[in-house]
Formats: C-alpha cells, sequence, structure tokens
C-alpha cells in the first residue's frame, strides 16, 4: 500500500490536513500502481548472488547505506494487542482466539505479527527524510515486502526500545528498493526484527546493484494443490478498524482521498492482509501456539477493498509453511511468494521453564503444604473444595499447582488437579508475591484483570480466611 503518510510527515505534522500539493502528488504517484506492484511481484527483491555488485559510490544512495534513524521506544497495554488482534480477523466466535482478544484468559498472547506495529513507528515517524543521500518524493513510496523474525514471544504489555538502520540500497530500473532493518529490545534482550522493504516508483537507473545478500528472500510456492485453504471475509470496518493500531493513512479511510488516488473506495492495509494470513497459519498448524512462530515473510501484489473475502492458501513442508493470499471475489493473488517458519514442538517444550523453576511462589506453596500436615482435617472439614493454581511467568504458565482441601487431611502437590478442580486462579508469580506480602489486594486485583479465577469463585473467600488462620505467611 502507498506509504502516503510520509509525505504528510514531511507537511511538518502527520496530524495536520492534507494540502492540494500532496494530494496532486498521490495523484501523480498512484496512477501506475498496480504496474508498480506486478513488476515487484515479478521482479522481487531477490539476495544478491554475486560478491561483485555494481557500486553505488556514485549515487547519492550510497551514502545512506548503513545509516541509523534515531532510537524510539514503543511501549503497549493488552488494549494494544487486543486491539490489533481483532483488526486482523480475531474473533470471540472463534473459542480459540479468546487468548487474542480477553485480557482476563489464562494464556492470553500478543498475536505475533503484532511485531509489525512496534516496527513500524520508524516508518511513521518521517525518519527517513532525515537520512543523507536519500532525496525521495514519499508520494511515491510502496511497500513491497515485510519480513518479520521473532526471538521469543512478545510480553503481553511492555515498552520496547528500537534501533532502525538502512540495511541496503538496490537498484530496480523503475524505481529503488530501501531495505530498512528495525530491531526491538526489551532492556538488552532481542525481542524482535522487522525488515521493511519500500520501493520508491521512479528513482532508479542510478547504476546501483540491483541484489543485496541482507534482503530476507521471498520463496516461491511449492507446484502442487495447498494442503490447507482457509477463507476469511473482512468487514467493511476492517480498515477503519486496523488503522486504530498506528498507520493513520488517509488512503485506507478517506474515500475522498482514496477516489484521487485513481481507487473505487479505501483499500485496506497490506500489513492487515498480512495479519490475517499469518493468524490462520498459526491456528492450522501450531495450534495457536505462539511460542512456535518464528518468521514470516510476505510480498504485497495487490490491493484489497474492505468487504472482500481473502483466500489463505497454505502448503507444509517440514516446519515451513508456504502461503499465498488471494481475494475469493476475483481470484487475484494479493499477497505472494509468502512463508511462516515454525519451531518444531521439541523445541518450544525445551524452551518452556519447568514447573514451578526459578518462581518464588513454590517457596510458599511448599510452606502451606507443611502447615496443613498440623491442621489438615480440620481445614478440609471447613473448606471441601479443590483448588488449581496457575502461576504465571512473562505471559506464559510457569506452574501449576493444586490445593486439595476435600480428601484426607489435606495435601498440596505441583501440577494440575487429579480430578476437577472446584476453582481455579490464575496469577502472575510477581502478583502471588505481592498478594501474599500484604501490598496487592485480591479484590483490586481480580476486577483490574491480573488475578483471574474461574469455577465456584465464592470458594476462594474460604481459602482465603484459612490461609490467614494456619499459614501465616
Amino acid at each position: 500500500v502507498i506509504l502516503a503518510h510520509y509525505n504528510l510527515c514531511l507537511s511538518g505534522s502527520s496530524d495536520s490536513p492534507t494540502s492540494a500539493s500532496q494530494v496532486a502528488g498521490i495523484i501523480e504517484s498512484t496512477g501506475s500502481i498496480i504496474e508498480v506492484l506486478s513488476k515487484i511481484d515479478s521482479e522481487g527483491v531477490s539476495a544478491n548472488r554475486t560478491s561483485h555488485a555494481t557500486s553505488t559510490a556514485t549515487s547519492g544512495f550510497a551514502g545512506a547505506i548503513g545509516q541509523k534513524l534515531p532510537p524510539f521506544s514503543y511501549a503497549y497495554t493488552e488494549l494494544e494487542a487486543i486491539m490489533y488482534a481483532l483488526g486482523v480477523g480475531a474473533s470471540i466466535k472463534d473459542p480459540k482466539d479468546l487468548k487474542f482478544v480477553y485480557e482476563g484468559s489464562s494464556d492470553f498472547s500478543c498475536l505475533p505479527t503484532f511485531g509489525v506495529i512496534i516496527g513500524q513507528k520508524s516508518l511513521m515517524g518521517g525518519g527517513l527524510a532525515e537520512i543523507p543521500g536519500l532525496s525521495i518524493n514519499f508520494a511515491k513510496v510502496l511497500h513491497g515486502e515485510q519480513y518479520l523474525e521473532l526471538y521469543k514471544p512478545l510480553p503481553r504489555a511492555g515498552k520496547l526500545k528500537c534501533e532502525a538502520v538502512v540495511a541496503d540500497v538496490l537498484d530496480k530500473g523503475s524505481g529503488v528498493v530501501i531495505i530498512m532493518d528495525v530491531y526491538s529490545y526489551s532492556e538488552k534482550e532481542l525481542i524482535c526484527h522487522n525488515q521493511f522493504s519500500l520501493f520508491l516508483v521512479g528513482s532508479g537507473g542510478f547504476g546501483g546493484k540491483r541484489t543485496s545478500d541482507k534482503v530476507k528472500v521471498a520463496v516461491a510456492i511449492p507446484n502442487r494443490p495447498p494442503d490447507a485453504v482457509l477463507t476469511d471475509t473482512t468487514s467493511l470496518n476492517q480498515a477503519a478498524l486496523y488503522r486504530l493500531s498506528g498507520d493513520w493513512n488517509p488512503l485506507h479511510i478517506d474515500p475522498n482521498f482514496a477516489s484521487l488516488a485513481g481507487f473505487d473506495k479505501p483499500i485496506l492495509h497490506g500489513l492487515c492482509t498480512f495479519g490475517f494470513s499469518a493468524r490462520r497459519i498459526l491456528q492450522q498448524f501450531a495450534d495457536n501456539d505462539v511460542s512456535r512462530f518464528k518468521a514470516i515473510k510476505a510480498r504485497f501484489a495487490k490491493p484489497v477493498y474492505p468487504g472482500q473475502t481473502l483466500q489463505t492458501e497454505m502448503w507444509k513442508e517440514g516446519n515451513r509453511i508456504h502461503f499465498q493470499t488471494k481475494v475469493q471475489e476475483t481470484g487475484d493473488i494479493v499477497i505472494s511468494n509468502a512463508y511462516v517458519d515454525l519451531a518444531p514442538t521439541s523445541d518450544t517444550s525445551a524452551k518452556t521453564p519447568s514447573e514451578g523453576g526459578k518462581l518464588q511462589s513454590t517457596l510458599v506453596f511448599e510452606e502451606i503444604g507443611r502447615r496443613l500436615k498440623d491442621v489438615g482435617p480440620e481445614v478440609v472439614k471447613k473448606v471441601n473444595a479443590v483448588f488449581e493454581w496457575h502461576i504465571t511467568k512473562g505471559g506464559n504458565i510457569g506452574a501449576k499447582w493444586t490445593i486439595d482441601l476435600k480428601s484426607g487431611s489435606g495435601k498440596v502437590y505441583q501440577g494440575p488437579a487429579k480430578g476437577a478442580a472446584d476453582t481455579t486462579i490464575i496469577l502472575s508469580d510477581e502478583d502471588f508475591m505481592e498478594v501474599v506480602l500484604g501490598k496487592l489486594d485480591p479484590q483490586k486485583a481480580f476486577f483490574s484483570g491480573r488475578l483471574k479465577a474461574r469455577g465456584n469463585i465464592m470458594l476462594s473467600q474460604k481459602l482465603q480466611m484459612i490461609l490467614k488462620d494456619y499459614a501465616k505467611l
């Protein structure tokens, strides 16, 4: 899609109304958008196959290579993660999607492709205009390809520091491709890497190299019928919803602007379609386990209109899922030469922390177990219930504990309840310790979503009374 917000940023403020000159630039640059996108789709951005590429030393673009944009931070909460999930089609119609749209889910998670939202801020701020050598008409910038790699699942909320660099500049004849790498960190730990391939219409022909070994390569789909095909009918409000994640380009919301740009009506964000397809692959081949999502690469081929039906066709080859996305009503391929890399199931289980490992709450449950040996029968008589605890760490379940106050003299053991639990309580290790130390009120934690409970919630009042009387923690 056209990154017209660059043009807006250059005028001084991304929030200011679009000027007549900006509109004229958009009209001029979008008259041949389909033709240019077709060229990108056929030529692609391929890897450098020779070590002696044509020098770009005589071009102003050469000075841009290796230039860094000012570092920036991106802070988000569960709200932004949920808004993004809804924007790419997650729905309560599918119970398995609840983990992406309800912060109270015991396994609440960010969709992996939320990572592009974190990285795109470097482009939205107009920072490219400050790079020496990049004399660009930003009204003529197209988003050609996208790569995202996750080194660990995105935290459910957090603040990441991002660093962006111009990795390379390629001369494609009909235009220039700028390769932008954006690295996002939680403190010093690398969380994700985005690579944006931006196509500058009409800026090519300066004698630069056509390929680069720094590019994450798009890969053709297998020559056989797909292993799975899933469809999603987008809402007429899809672009209006998706833009709330931070892409304010009027091309996706303003009918007059879209008409002037040569479209019948506002078009859907390419990264929205990208998110739809990635979500379907995660569902189909990884059972929505975000820890298995490693990387995604896609090439944007044609625009989509809100209300059209997306058809994601998938081919499984080992841990790589090749895919392409079509508009069902027209048969047009809108995302091509794409793939998702998944981690093997054995890899993700190896990375899962051993239950109770390095958790402060482990000491508390062990102490409760010791004290029950003295007062167990009396407690069982008063409570007569089984409580299962899910203790989370970093948004993932780190341990499960069961306090059985229904049978015998009562017992505490690590793991899920051997029968049906009367009440299940979900709480982070940090919040559990805050409750134990009296620094966090359980009722406030519940209503704020930090403590979740299901089953017979009223029984937890009995548990609280017993712990106060006997555990003396």
